[in-house]
């Protein structure tokens, strides 16, 4: 399904129609054929569709009815936007699939309870230095959002597929690197060599996405941070 904002005739698309994807890169909006992958059902397809179901059966199995009331009421609290940037309306079940999916992957327990505050996580500040020799993605202490210090903070990152050094546009592929917890106890120690999910060679650039779970149990948007490799 594509995502369509309207203008004096269509402003924007993102999604597919038919055999057409469309979507936006540095020189504007792309219209290209839609192909279809060999394995439809990789193993971390196969794995976020079980993760999926399990979620949406917990959901209207275990949660109470007041649990699902405040799931809710998160959801008709806090703004939601696609991938135009339009309000959309989201639902209680969304909202909870969305944070337990992130919590799953990052090997906490599930979350019944709906967040205490509204809203979404704070934005996170992110920088890399992709080194080749090690090889690493090493992560800098975040800016912004994500507290080292602060129990009850989890920042989950993920990579995707390198690109030449000179292309602007986000890359695809993106996997799961690591999940990094706060403890204000014993810190996690920055900056931090992560092993690489793909190898990359110097000159190409290297984009992480890194999602935020705060104290609150929100999540935040995707942040991105994009660095050219080095040798050393």
């Amino acid at each position: 399904m594509a995502n369509v904002l309207f203008g004096g005739g269509v402003a924007a698309m993102a999604g597919s129609i038919g055999g057409t994807v469309f979507s936006r890169g540095a020189g504007g909006a792309i219209a290209r054929n839609r192909t279809k992958p060999v394995n439809k059902r990789s193993a971390l397809q196969s794995a976020r569709r079980a993760n999926s179901a399990y979620l949406a059966t917990y959901w209207s199995g275990t949660l109470t009815v007041a649990q699902r009331a405040d799931w809710n009421a998160y959801a008709a609290g806090t703004s939601w936007t696609n991938k135009l940037g339009s309000s959309i309306e989201n639902s209680g079940l969304s909202a909870f699939v969305r944070l337990n999916t992130l919590r799953i992957l990052a090997g906490l327990a599930l979350s019944a309870p709906a967040p205490t505050a509204m809203g979404h996580a704070a934005g996170v500040g992110l920088v890399i230095a992709p080194d080749v020799a090690t090889p690493a993605y090493n992560l800098a202490e975040p800016t912004a959002g994500f507290d080292k210090d602060t129990d009850d903070h989890t920042l989950l990152i993920f990579a995707g597929l390198p690109t030449e050094g000179g292309r602007a546009a986000l890359p695809k592929g993106f996997r799961f690197v690591a999940a990094i917890e706060g403890d204000s106890g014993t810190p996690e120690t920055f900056p931090l060599a992560m092993t690489p999910i793909y190898t990359f060679a110097a000159g190409q650039n290297i984009t992480i996405k890194a999602m935020f779970i705060d104290e609150f149990n929100r999540v935040s948007g995707p942040f991105f941070a994009s660095e050219i490799a080095t040798p050393t």
